[in-house]
């Protein structure tokens, strides 16, 4: 015979029981997932691909500037540019980017700044300096009245550093070269000119020794990476407003890069006198 099974008897479920027995569940809190990384760290940075690491194409302290402007654009105009998929971290993002290249430059000034000159090449630095600032300085008296040729002299003398002065003097000597007929309302003189361009090779060995410390390059390596990265996101915003507010021309104008924007305008307005110079002058039978 099978065993006999004897019905268990449930046991009577206390008060507290019952109580806690009809409570709605708490809803379980979802945990925040890992930070986002941030890519304008060195590491970020430095993982970037090599074309990253080549030389901004135009003035640092400009491009910190234009990017700090055009973050404070884009947060004022954050809700349509949500509409169009650049969200509010991206935007934060530049304005990091700005402060972030701000830094890397005054770091890379302090590296270089740090290599060893011999006493005979301060001597020279100094005389080039000196000599850059002539030939600036007479270019805004003798072309006052040329809007394109202040713009040009105010690319040139923007940076600092011992490379700088160097590309200073070579782009001086271009400079007076187009303006020639300026000469004579200054103290410039040829031999001015002449003695630039000596110095520009007599001090090309010091800025291969700042180029080739290692404090120095790893500086100037962190910065250029970091201009280009902050340049790509800004392209994409600098779009997406064109795109956004492309039915606000006073709006749209302003997501350009004034700095850009000025240099084609020269190159074209010199493409075009290049052009009328060598134009054959035709006859009236012609």
């Amino acid at each position: 015979m099978p065993p006999n099974r004897t019905a268990k008897s449930k046991p009577v479920s206390s008060k507290a029981e019952l109580r806690s027995s009809t409570k709605t569940p708490t809803p379980r809190t979802k945990r925040p997932g890992p930070p986002r990384a941030d890519a304008t760290t060195d590491e970020a940075l430095l993982a970037l691909d090599p074309t990253y690491a080549a030389a901004p194409d135009m003035p640092v302290s400009v491009a910190e500037r234009e990017l700090t402007s055009l973050s404070r654009l884009a947060h004022a105009q954050q809700a349509r540019f949500s509409r169009i998929g650049i969200t509010a971290d991206k935007v934060d993002l530049l304005a990091r980017f700005a402060r972030r290249l701000g830094a890397l430059e005054k770091a890379w000034q302090r590296a270089r700044g740090a290599v060893k000159l011999t006493a005979a090449q301060r001597k020279l630095r100094d005389e080039a300096e000196a000599l850059d600032a002539k030939l600036v300085a007479g270019g805004r008296w003798g072309c006052r009245n040329d809007a394109a040729a202040q713009a040009e002299l105010s690319r040139i003398a923007d940076g600092s550093g011992l490379a700088d002065t160097i590309q200073d003097l070579r782009d001086l000597v271009d400079f007076w070269s187009d303006h020639e007929s300026a000469l004579g309302v200054t103290d410039i003189t040829r031999k001015d000119l002449e003695r630039a361009i000596a110095l520009a090779d007599e001090l090309a060995e010091a800025a291969a020794n700042e180029a080739s410390d290692a404090s120095a390059a790893h500086a100037l390596e962190l910065r250029n990476r970091c201009f280009w990265a902050a340049d790509e996101l800004a392209k994409e915003i600098r779009e997406g407003g064109r795109y956004a507010f492309r039915d606000q021309p006073r709006i749209t104008a302003r997501f350009v890069s004034r700095y850009r924007t000025s240099l084609k305008r020269r190159s074209r307005l010199k493409a075009t006198a290049t052009e009328s110079v060598a134009a054959p002058v035709l006859g009236p039978e012609a």
